[in-house]
């Protein structure tokens, strides 16, 4: 979902569990959740939290619950306990692993975590990636005309150019540059005496790097000079250019259309994930105890907190 969905206003006010933990503040599609549901996700003292957070977080929990029942609704998607604890002994290993020294419990508590909070986030985790599996699936397999649009647009990325050029402010000083190598001047003179950027005292040379570090229209006309031909003056953000291109290699379609998949798929699947689930959280029947906050759906799904 987009950021702005994630974020709301700091109104600086504090709000006070009504009801204890087990109050019910929202239903879900008839499902409820209380005070302790929202709790759980503040890294903080229950009982005092910031109304901007505490609005947040039920935000949270009401779009965990949705996803949560969406899944099972529409593809079938349930996990057990003995899944949900294989998931959660792999998050708990990784933040060993990560903790540089400090213990698991000795995380937990540093960062206001609960065990239970650990096994609500490795539900999510399955969940999310189940239902995103389950989206690409039904979308269908990624195109050859798809693969192909995305090499063509990635081509200045995977262009690798050894480049030379002159830099001046106007139409007619490039043509004369050009009219003056044509005549058998070096490159490289011609540079030292009329180029205008900080290249001309090397002969105007760029260096071999991949042609994306360059504006597109220089991009563009070293693509596809000949090499070791200058071009015609081309116009770019910095005046004009002559452009000579020594040595050029562009990776095959074939050795990197493997690569071009997994980006596309982790791209679709991220779209295909977000809209579900934007349809699915605006699309829910949501209420709020007035005490606890406002739910809107427009222009996103939140929950205000109370004045």
């Amino acid at each position: 979902m987009k950021k702005s969905i994630l974020r709301l206003a700091a109104l600086g006010l504090v709000l006070a569990a009504c009801g204890g933990s087990g109050a019910i503040v929202a239903t879900v599609n008839g499902a409820e959740v209380s005070v302790a549901d929202v709790e759980e996700l503040y890294a903080g003292t229950p009982g005092a939290v910031p109304a901007t957070q505490f609005a947040e977080n039920l935000r949270n929990a009401i779009v965990e619950l949705v996803v949560i029942q969406e899944a099972e609704r529409e593809f079938g998607i349930v996990f057990g306990p003995e899944e949900i604890e294989a998931r959660r002994a792999e998050l708990e290993s990784q933040i060993v692993a990560q903790s540089g020294g400090a213990s698991y419990e000795e995380f937990l508590e540093q960062n206001g975590f609960t065990e239970e909070r650990i096994y609500r986030i490795a539900h999510q985790q399955l969940v999310a990636e189940a239902v995103g599996a389950a989206l690409v699936a039904r979308d269908g397999a990624i195109t050859e005309e798809a693969l192909q649009a995305r090499y063509d647009a990635a081509l200045f990325d995977l262009t690798q150019a050894c480049v030379s050029h002159i830099l001046v402010e106007t139409e007619e000083e490039a043509q004369a540059a050009k009219d003056r190598i044509d005549d058998g001047e070096s490159f490289a003179e011609v540079a030292m005496d009329v180029g205008t950027d900080g290249t001309a005292p090397n002969g105007g040379e760029l260096g071999c790097d991949s042609l994306s570090r360059y504006v597109p229209e220089f991009a563009l006309a070293a693509f596809e000079a000949p090499l070791g031909e200058v071009t015609r003056p081309v116009r770019s953000q910095f005046g004009y250019h002559l452009i000579l291109v020594t040595e050029r290699t562009s990776e095959s379609y074939e050795a990197v259309v493997d690569d071009l998949r997994v980006g596309l798929e982790a791209e679709r699947e991220g779209r295909l994930v977000q809209d579900w689930l934007l349809e699915a959280v605006t699309a829910a029947d949501v209420t709020v105890d007035a005490d606890y906050g406002t739910w809107v759906v427009n222009p996103f799904p939140t929950v205000q907190p109370p004045a």
